[in-house]
């Protein structure tokens, strides 16, 4: 019975406060209160997942390359030279996002043995660059003469 009566007071308070204010023309719905800094931007500790790919094919002065994610194993990143596969990634390890980037590692097939790779796709606009290196040989690859990187 307490709670009731405080209920109703404070409604009786609260009436003349918005008496003044006018009411919404018909059939227009209220927006909603926007209030700097009331939770707009997320919640403390929650990371957002964004979902991000790559899809490249081109030729560099090394040789050429293709880059497709939605290939199956073996086929995610292909390096080729005169016409012989040199390098096929059978898994990726990690990748790193930038704005415009993405630095691959992983493991993959070089001449039938198994090597640790990096590989780097950079969507550089007019200037795309892909670059691949394993086992601490001297990277194949460099700007695009032809084809391109897309990150999205």
């Amino acid at each position: 019975m307490r709670f009731v009566l405080v209920v109703v007071a404070a409604l009786a308070l609260s009436a003349p406060a918005f008496a003044d204010q006018p009411a919404p023309p018909p059939g227009q719905p209220l927006s909603p209160p926007v209030v700097p800094g009331a939770g707009l931007a997320g919640v403390a500790g929650v990371r957002l997942a964004r979902l991000r790919y790559v899809r490249a094919s081109g030729v560099t002065a090394a040789g050429a390359f293709r880059v497709d994610f939605r290939a199956g194993p073996g086929s995610k990143i292909v390096f080729v030279r005169k016409g012989a596969a040199v390098f096929r990634a059978i898994r990726l390890t990690s990748m790193r996002w930038a704005d415009s980037s993405v630095l691959m590692r992983g493991i993959g097939l070089a001449s039938g043995k198994r090597v640790r790779f990096t590989a780097l796709a950079v969507d550089g606009g007019r200037r795309d660059v892909f670059r691949l290196d394993w086992m601490h040989h001297a990277a194949l690859g460099g700007p695009l003469s032809q084809g391109a990187v897309v990150i999205h």
